[in-house]
């Protein structure tokens, strides 16, 4: 018997401190690790620009459609603004009103990934149609699915709150922290969308 309670040794939880630290240092590391998913897209966008090999850079002048480029912007910009509410209401103990205000901010993520693929169905022009369409189809894309991602990990903060009901936020502030950053960024990336590939 001591012989099989020496075979499985009990295994100490973490520290709080440390989960906390661990989680905002991967919240870090998905940030720098979709800055480079994107890198190649802006390279090609400044590459192929410069060289306009054949006019075949933007042919007929194409543009993304601002129309919908704005509302997917605003809807990213939203989302990040009412996480960042949430976030408050938890620091301050308002537990419900983080709930509410996450869920909001969720079905604006959400939004901005369908009207992404909406937007799809309206384009004028398709990814064999020049450089800058290309870019443009695999840009959108590609932010198209790093935002449903990121929506899918505020999901679970959202269920876990949810599911622990009042007794509990269900999510540790570090957690919420960690999520809004990167949600954050994903806002500021959106800008960047929106000015090189809408209005330029």
């Amino acid at each position: 018997m001591s012989d099989m309670a020496q075979a499985h040794p009990v295994i100490e939880p973490e520290p709080p401190a440390l989960q906390e630290r661990n989680v905002w240092v991967g919240a870090r590391l998905l940030v720098s690790s979709t800055i480079f998913l994107f890198l190649p897209f802006v390279f090609a966008y400044f590459y192929l620009a410069t060289l306009n090999t054949g006019g075949l850079w933007r042919p007929g002048d194409l543009k993304g459609p601002v129309g919908w480029g704005l509302p997917i912007m605003l809807a990213l910009l939203l989302s990040a603004g009412l996480l960042a509410w949430a976030r408050s209401e938890l620091a301050a103990g308002n537990d419900g009103r983080f709930r509410w205000y996450s869920v909001a901010a969720l079905v604006l993520g959400l939004a901005a990934v369908v009207l992404q693929i909406v937007e799809y169905t309206q384009l004028s022009f398709g990814p064999t149609d020049g450089g800058f369409a290309s870019v443009f189809v695999g840009w959108t894309g590609l932010q198209a699915v790093v935002v449903l991602l990121a929506m899918v990990w505020l999901e679970t903060v959202v269920a876990s709150s949810f599911r622990n009901g009042s007794r509990s936020p269900g999510s540790t502030q570090s957690d919420v922290d960690a999520v809004l950053f990167y949600v954050a960024f994903l806002a500021i990336l959106g800008s960047f969308t929106l000015a090189f590939l809408y209005l330029v």
